[in-house]
């Protein structure tokens, strides 16, 4: 069996493996267009988050692959803290618009739920 380092960021990987989650710091594309808008993605510098994800960032992260892969303004890096405060990334503006209307839906169900 292979084995991995003890460090929160692999813990985080392995688990985004494991639940069939693409983690918020994948790799972009090289040309900076997102793959699912096909547009021209803006060059950012994206906050490091570190802490155990909330059930709604998890559930964001199922959808997120498919619908909105640059919609963050920050990246999630497990729960021990390293020294990075940012690395840099991409936004996309349509994965930003649609990672905010999925989050309001979101709100919207949890809301009329008695």
């Amino acid at each position: 069996m292979k084995s991995f380092p003890a460090s929160g960021l692999s813990r985080s990987l392995l688990l985004a493996c494991v639940l069939g989650i693409t983690p918020a710091f994948s790799a972009p594309p090289e040309d900076g267009i997102c793959p699912i808008h096909h547009i021209k993605m803006e060059s950012v510098s994206l906050r490091v988050v570190y802490g155990m994800p909330s059930q709604l960032e998890f559930e964001e992260m199922r959808e997120q692959k498919s619908r909105f892969p640059n919609g963050r303004d920050y990246v999630l890096a497990g729960c021990v803290v390293k020294p990075a405060k940012s690395i840099p990334g991409y936004l996309c503006r349509d994965c930003v618009k649609a990672r905010k209307e999925w989050i309001a839906s979101r709100q919207t169900q949890s809301n009329s739920k008695p």
